[in-house]
């Protein structure tokens, strides 16, 4: 089962010295259905991407490894995108006097 999540993307990297990760979600709804973690999802008219966080931390949306959107101090983000492309989320904590990268997720598709 684990060697099928890898396999597939639907995982997360993650640093749990700032702070538990367990909770992330970073999912994705469209038109014609939903995907999270490595999948592909058809753009249609929008897709809207969901980002729940374990604790409040300053969040990035990245299309095609550029920063789209950028929250702080949230547990939840969300946002409609309206292009095809690679998106994925950063996450940063404060630990020990600076910030530090807490997770980074697998892509979503958007096509």
């Amino acid at each position: 089962m684990i060697y099928e999540a890898f396999a597939a993307g639907h995982c997360f990297v993650a640093y749990d010295l700032p702070g538990s990760t367990r909770g992330f979600t970073f999912s994705a709804q469209g038109r014609d259905g939903n995907g999270s973690m490595g999948d592909e999802i058809k753009l249609g008219r929008g897709v809207t991407f969901n980002i729940k966080l374990p604790q409040v931390a300053e969040c990035r949306l990245l299309k095609d490894g550029k920063l789209l959107q950028t929250w702080k101090n949230r547990d939840i983000c969300n946002l409609i995108v309206n292009e095809p492309d690679v998106y994925r989320v950063e996450v940063y904590r404060e630990y020990l006097g600076r910030k530090r990268g807490w997770i980074y997720s697998n892509p979503i598709y958007v096509r």
